[in-house]
């Protein structure tokens, strides 16, 4: 690892971190996402390990490989907030009534313990692989060679009144520099940069302006000369535009010909990246009337409805059309590979 910065400000209700790694000789687009296997917690294995008395240094058998019991829970296998057919899984193997829902293994083992150590190797081996996280790249091959960035924002959320935190940012989150990590790229042929002369109108807030970025950073760099459109948003001005001075530079020199924000916290009435198509109607449907593309990433719950929505509005209302000519317009926008999309 390179870099690691948090991209909001002191006051800010998010932790976003840019991640920048060393890749020579990588071969990706604008557009592709690298995959990204996080460990388990040190300690949280260590516990596991003592609570059950296991012997970490063990060899079992998991999927047809040789492994210690320890590295099994630090880089193999989920041991938090197993899916509810899981818990019922150990609640079967272990002879214990336990409620429906998720839970943390460690939680398990404490509340419901395992006979023995045998039985406890019987569940691990049953439990299934930690999953890749992907992440849309946020560097240019061209801007950036030698190098792949990425965008992760800290992943909080609440389940059955606790509050959790994702397994892969909390990992990402607490890199070091200097740090190896193994990746993969993960091709995404669908969400691809048009032809050097084509314009696009970008819709990416909060960490959708990853793709963004990449898009942005090439363009710059090849020197293309198509008009470029960024709808960005964010909680508040102050603490949450990311990449704030390079996108100030590209609209300053000219990369960027439009720019629209949207800082919902900053007003009373929350204000998203599709109010602010609303209010630039006009021009939007021009720009695809002359053959920009549109894409959108970030959140697909609700923001990448919402602004299919909005641009759906528009289309209708600026071009005079009924509800289904809309739809049609739009769907032979996305046949043409002029509507594309990167939702997560």
């Amino acid at each position: 690892m390179l870099t690691h910065i948090n991209l909001n400000d002191r006051g800010s209700n998010k932790e976003t971190f840019h991640v920048e790694l060393v890749a020579e000789n990588l071969e990706y687009q604008c557009g592709d996402s690298i995959g990204i296997v996080p460990e388990n917690d040190s300690q949280v294995v260590t516990d596991i390990i003592q609570v059950v008395n296991a012997d970490g240094n063990k060899s079992i058998e998991y999927k047809k490989e040789r492994i210690t019991v320890y590295e099994l829970l630090k880089r193999k296998i989920n041991i938090v907030y197993l899916t509810e057919r899981l818990v019922q899984h150990y609640s079967t193997a272990t002879g214990h009534t336990i409620p429906a829902g998720r839970a943390d293994l460690l939680e398990l083992l404490k509340k419901y313990p395992v006979k023995n150590v045998a039985q406890f190797e019987e569940i691990l081996v049953g439990l299934n692989a930690i999953s890749p996280r992907l992440y849309t790249i946020a560097s240019s091959p061209t801007a950036h060679e030698g190098e792949v960035h990425i965008l992760v924002v800290k992943d909080v959320y609440e389940s059955e009144g606790k509050r959790l935190i994702g397994l892969c940012s909390d990992y990402l989150r607490q890199f070091k520099t200097g740090k190896q990590q193994t990746f993969f790229v993960q091709p995404n042929k669908r969400f691809r940069l048009p032809a050097e002369n084509k314009d696009i109108i970008m819709v990416g807030p909060g960490t959708g302006i990853a793709a963004f970025r990449s898009f942005l950073a090439e363009r710059d760099a090849t020197g293309a000369r198509g008009r470029n459109w960024l709808f960005f948003g964010e909680q508040k001005f102050t603490t949450d535009f990311l990449y704030q001075t390079e996108i100030q530079n590209w609209y300053e020199t000219g990369v960027l010909t439009n720019v629209s924000l949207a800082f919902s916290r900053d007003q009373q009435e929350k204000i998203y990246v599709q109010h602010k198509m609303l209010e630039n109607a006009p021009a939007i449907y021009q720009w695809l009337e002359d053959g920009a593309s549109f894409f959108v990433c970030g959140k697909k719950e609700p923001m990448s409805h919402d602004v299919e929505k909005a641009l759906l509005h528009i289309i209708q209302q600026q071009g005079n059309k009924t509800a289904e000519q809309a739809m049609h317009y739009l769907e032979e926008m996305e046949k043409e590979g002029r509507y594309e999309k990167d939702v997560y």
